[in-house]
């Protein structure tokens, strides 16, 4: 029950102020009747109770599972155990995942000539071998710079010599890879490799994330490139049924989320029985705890993705029409969503969490969230910008794929993992159901045809480069630090 009312104090803290302000939005620019406000009210409470119940299954459940998979692989001297294991968690994963599915849907029914079960396994393909790069770098300790350098390089020029319908939609995907549940296995997964091993600190476990939020822009550019085919086409299928009645909608909308979560835990869950129970020879004891944290993480996802797709979805989408011939207030709300969106997110809170803990209360979890949300916030803003003048992509990504490689070589070693991690937590079910939905609303009301779906991608990838900007920013700030202490020289 403690666990229950801590969790619960800083869900409200971090989620209600995003929530009256999307409220006062819908009142003050569309004119929310009665009944819209107490929906709102209604889901945002589902919000606050979900997210809570997921960061308790999380911690009860996923993430020891993650670590004792970590562990596992350290202790086995078989490289192909390692990959066969790594390539298993990481597919099933990705594949199931959620956000995956929902992206490859809205992608295909819009460029008609991509097959989105080929679309959602190059993106498998490219998590699962970046994944498997991770893991040799932890085991082998080979350098994270090199690896990250060597894939963003390699990422430039792809999206240099692609076609530009690809661009906006390849680097959105690196960041719908890592969703609320993929991000504590993985963060699991690393520090259970590191952990095992004297000599390394348990910060050399983080870049799993970073390095898997590469493979799945590398994948669908390619994809791009040799398919030498972009049509973009009108809708096609899967679209949402329109349903007015609202109990019905809670209905749909819980049913759709059910299954969808379903079909990403069954397998993992599955797997994650098999392995403990005949590889690491757990009880049945044991293995009953990791089940129940599962189970309630995925209970709170149900709560939690029914009250944003009910609730939050069809309120930012009017928003975003109503805000797309107002620029100046379109960027200063964009600065003030990303704000409140990063320090609602859920993976986030994880990954602040587990830093502080990994660094020994040396890296503070709030400075972390502070400086993640500070990033998201200015590329929002950044975003929002770009719509509305309608310039290049490629003039914002291309600048700070750069900035966070120049940054990274030059700030605290310890950073870098956590950076590049970062990037890809900041892009959940938050930031898709606020930002992306606000961001697709405004392209249709500016744009239309094949130009409204262009620029109706790209704000997720800005989002999740903002964080290893800063971070990496903040990275140079602490070697900095550091030097200064060891020299016993004073602060300015």
């Amino acid at each position: 029950m403690g666990d229950f009312r801590g969790t619960f104090k800083e869900v409200v803290i971090s989620t209600l102020p995003i929530a009256g302000l999307m409220l006062a939005l819908q009142i003050i620019l569309v004119g929310a009747t009665s009944e819209d406000i107490w929906v709102f009210i209604v889901c945002t409470l589902m919000v606050l109770f979900g997210f809570t119940i997921f960061l308790i299954g999380v911690e009860k459940g996923i993430n020891p599972a993650g670590e004792s998979m970590g562990h596992e692989i350290s202790k086995r001297k078989s490289r192909m155990f390692m990959v066969g294991l790594v390539f298993i968690i990481s597919f099933l994963v990705t594949v199931a995942e959620p956000d995956v599915g929902v992206f490859a849907t809205q992608v295909t029914s819009l460029f008609t000539t991509l097959n989105k079960d080929a679309m959602v396994y190059a993106i498998a393909a490219g998590v699962a071998l970046f994944l498997i790069i991770s893991a040799f770098k932890i085991v082998f300790r080979l350098s994270l710079r090199a690896l990250l350098t060597i894939g963003y390089v390699l990422t430039l020029i792809l999206m240099i010599v692609a076609p530009p319908e690809f661009l906006g939609i390849a680097l959105d995907s690196g960041g719908v890879t890592t969703g609320p549940m993929t991000v504590p296995i993985l963060l699991s997964l690393g520090i259970g490799l590191c952990s095992v091993h004297e000599y390394r600190n348990e910060l050399d476990g983080y870049g799993m994330i970073g390095l898997a939020s590469i493979g799945p822009v590398i994948a669908l550019l390619l994809m791009g490139i040799f398919s030498g085919d972009s049509s973009v086409g009108g809708a096609t299928e899967e679209f949402e049924p329109y349903i007015e009645n609202v109990l019905d909608r809670f209905i749909y909308e819980f049913k759709h989320s059910f299954t969808s979560v379903a079909i990403a835990i069954v397998p993992l869950m599955a797997f994650f029985i098999l392995f403990q129970k005949f590889v690491l020879y757990y009880t049945w004891k044991a293995i009953n705890k990791v089940i129940k944290g599962v189970t309630l993480a995925s209970i709170g996802v149900v709560i939690f993705l029914t009250a944003i797709y009910t609730g939050y979805i069809p309120m930012a989408t009017d928003v975003g029409l109503a805000l797309a011939d107002l620029t100046l207030p379109m960027i200063v709300l964009g600065f003030v969503l990303g704000f409140l969106v990063a320090i609602a997110e859920p993976a986030v809170e994880i990954l602040a969490g587990r830093v502080e803990q990994s660094s020994g209360g040396n890296i503070e979890k709030t400075v972390v969230k502070m400086v993640i949300s500070i990033g998201v916030a200015t590329f929002v803003a950044l975003g929002m910008a770009k719509i509305s003048f309608n310039f290049n992509l490629l003039y914002i990504v291309i600048p700070g794929y750069i900035i966070a490689i120049i940054l990274m070589w030059l700030g605290d070693t310890d950073m870098v993992g956590i950076s590049f991690d970062a990037g890809g937590v900041a892009t959940g079910p938050m930031s898709v159901a606020i930002i992306s939905t606000m961001y697709t609303g405004i392209a249709s009301a500016k744009y239309a045809g094949a130009e409204a779906v262009i620029n109706g991608f790209g704000v997720i990838a800005l989002i999740a480069l903002a964080p290893i900007i800063f971070l990496g920013a903040f990275s140079v700030y602490i070697k900095i630090m550091k030097k200064r202490a060891n020299t016993n020289e004073p602060a300015i």
